[in-house]
């Protein structure tokens, strides 16, 4: 509520998350602040074109994905070669070129060069850190099997890093932030992040189509193995696994399948499992902030309520 009740969504949650660590940390100049938050939503949309190419993903915040208006156009002007590949192609191009605007967004920023070269180490190495996740992502996605282990580590090196760490470091950095500072606001920002992202899975799986954007089995269809699978799947009996493994990553899913494994899920327990382990990362998140009870004022105001609010 303290995040809606001020107009800001996931869209801008990262944008969010920058301009008030900046204000925390003592920042005055809120319209540069604003100005340079662009640069995580380019990285943001950088990377989400780039995942709906690998997870084949239709609909984007209830929209055509990018490679999917690629590839319309390309059917409508009756192009040569294969649609769906010049779709992808394009996309691909897109999304560079959003990364590249990201970094230039920064690099222009009207503070002083030292913050700036520290804040674009600090970025340049989270979004290799993000890469690192989204390659064990797709790994994951055609493996047999994997545990709650590997789903934490992409979690953490995907969803914690980039849509909290990054703008909270990079935010802290262009005021000049200390590396103990850095590492408060780690200790804040990756339970955050992962509690964001279990959330988001249970919203995938048990979410209205209508409010999520997209449909509610499109994990299920892509074969991933969220958390509430993986605990799932140490419960379910011969006969739940094999119903959850035959619905994985199949596309002629069936709404009655995707019911029927909801209800496994529930029945095993992994649904509280994965509720209670999000509020327990939110409160570790929270106390994260009490090593540094000096930083105060809207800025630490919004930090506490966006833990609350997940």
């Amino acid at each position: 509520d303290f995040c809606l009740s001020r107009g800001l969504g996931d869209v801008y949650k990262r944008q969010a998350l920058f301009y008030y660590t900046y204000l925390m940390l003592g920042g005055q100049d809120k319209a540069e602040a604003v100005k340079t938050s662009m640069f995580i939503e380019l990285v943001q949309s950088y990377l989400l074109i780039h995942d709906d190419v690998m997870d084949q993903d239709l609909l984007r915040r209830g929209k055509p994905t990018v490679h999917t208006i690629y590839k319309e156009f390309h059917k409508q002007m009756s192009y040569r070669q294969d649609p769906l590949h010049f779709g992808e192609s394009e996309a691909i191009n897109v999304g560079d070129i959003a990364c590249h605007l990201a970094l230039d967004v920064l690099t222009t920023a009207n503070f002083p060069a030292e913050n700036k070269i520290k804040a674009l180490h600090a970025l340049n190495r989270q979004i290799t850190t993000v890469g690192y996740g989204q390659i064990l992502d797709v790994f994951g996605s055609v493996q047999e099997k994997i545990g709650e282990t590997d789903v934490m580590r992409i979690h953490n090196y995907k969803t914690a890093v980039y849509t909290y760490e990054t703008p909270l470091l990079v935010g802290a950095l262009l005021m000049g932030a200390s590396d103990k500072d850095g590492l408060v606001l780690s200790g804040y920002a990756i339970p955050a992040g992962i509690a964001f992202q279990i959330q988001d899975d249970i919203l995938g799986m048990f979410g209205d189509e209508d409010k999520l954007g997209k449909a509610n089995d499109s994990d299920l269809r892509e074969g991933k193995h969220t958390l509430l699978i993986v605990k799932a799947l140490e419960k379910a009996t011969e006969a739940e696994t094999e119903l959850i493994k035959k619905a994985l990553g199949n596309p002629e899913l069936t709404d009655e399948m995707a019911d029927t494994v909801r209800e496994i899920v529930k029945r095993t327990g992994s649904l509280e499992y994965s509720k209670n382990l999000a509020v327990r990362l939110v409160k570790e998140a929270k106390a994260a902030l009490a090593a540094r009870p000096q930083w105060q004022g809207e800025g630490r105001a919004f930090l506490d309520g966006v833990a609350d609010y997940m």
